[in-house]
């Protein structure tokens, strides 16, 4: 049995434990950082689930504390707030899944199984159940990509899902996409002279979809596996600053044309207006970004955003 220590004061941290009732998890509660860490050295736990605000102690320095002396442990944090009022210090910590209140039930035993044991961790197959059609477009010259992406979106149409918007999704996968065939070949020059390219012999990017009856889901993967946690937070990070810096010009009419461009532009669309998302990465091998709609995602807005990296560091 797994066992889950849940940092939190409040009352929602009941409906947290609600969340893993009746599966293989042991709930462990406490009220504060130091409380926290008094249980990680008494006891073996398998993760930690921890609200940002903590009275004493924060849960960043309770976050300090884990990486240090039980890296093996993953963290889990939870907010009611917008993450991007205090990146700064998730870019600082390395913290890699922050998830909003009220977390969705599919996403947080998602979230929980693949990051405590690492397996499974790639695959539509892993993150949506009950799958009814699956199918894979592979990209190997830059030229597919537009023509890729509207063959998907025109799928997912004939599905009879509704999009929120058309344009925001094709614009979604086609930056995400475009880092896959650029960025994980070594090809980031060509990306900024907009260069059309062909990719080497077996070297490929392949974007999955598939739908049950209520959700429709895309990945896309290289076999790279170049990307990093580090580099997630960075861009994300990029463009805070870069929205901070356009809404301050707004204010005082500064031109700050040289201090825009479309870095992170792609992993902060998806954060932002996916449903439900992960980033999953293995060094030197494979990189996959899952994005997951359902039709009761609608409403879903920028400031409810969350952040879920799996990272597998073991040697293969």
């Amino acid at each position: 049995m797994n066992k889950i220590l849940i940092a939190d004061i409040s009352d929602y941290r009941d409906e947290i434990a609600d969340i893993y009732s009746g599966l293989d998890y042991e709930i462990t509660f406490c009220d504060s950082a130091f409380d926290a860490i008094s249980k990680l050295k008494a006891f073996d736990f398998d993760m930690v689930i921890s609200e940002v605000e903590l009275p004493g102690d924060n849960a960043f320095d309770l976050y300090e504390y884990i990486r240090e002396n039980y890296p093996y442990i993953p963290v889990i944090m939870i907010t009611e707030k917008n993450i991007d009022t205090f990146f700064s210090r998730i870019i600082t910590r390395g913290i890699g899944n922050v998830l909003h209140k009220p977390v969705k039930k599919s996403e947080l035993l998602n979230l929980t199984g693949k990051l405590i044991t690492l397996e499974n961790i790639f695959g539509l197959e892993n993150y949506i159940q009950d799958i009814i059609e699956h199918k894979k477009i592979r990209i190997t010259k830059s030229e597919q990509i537009r023509k890729a992406i509207s063959l998907i979106i025109e799928q997912i149409e004939k599905w009879n899902f509704t999009l929120a918007s058309r344009s925001t999704l094709n614009l979604m996968l086609n930056e995400m996409t475009i880092n896959a065939v650029y960025h994980s070949h070594g090809l980031t020059e060509e990306k900024l002279h907009r260069t059309p390219v062909i990719l080497g012999a077996d070297k490929y990017v392949d974007i999955h979809f598939c739908r049950n009856s209520d959700s429709y889901a895309i990945s896309i993967t290289d076999y790279n596996g170049k990307l990093t946690r580090e580099k997630i937070l960075e861009s994300i990070n990029a463009v805070i600053i870069q929205n901070e810096l356009i809404e301050k010009s707004f204010e005082t009419g500064e031109d700050i044309t040289d201090h825009i461009s479309e870095t992170g532009r792609g992993i902060d669309l998806v954060r932002k207006l996916s449903g439900e998302y992960y980033f999953i990465m293995k060094m030197n091998f494979r990189t996959e970004i899952i994005l997951i709609f359902k039709q009761s995602d609608q409403n879903h807005t920028p400031d409810q955003s969350s952040l879920k990296i799996i990272y597998d560091r073991r040697d293969r």
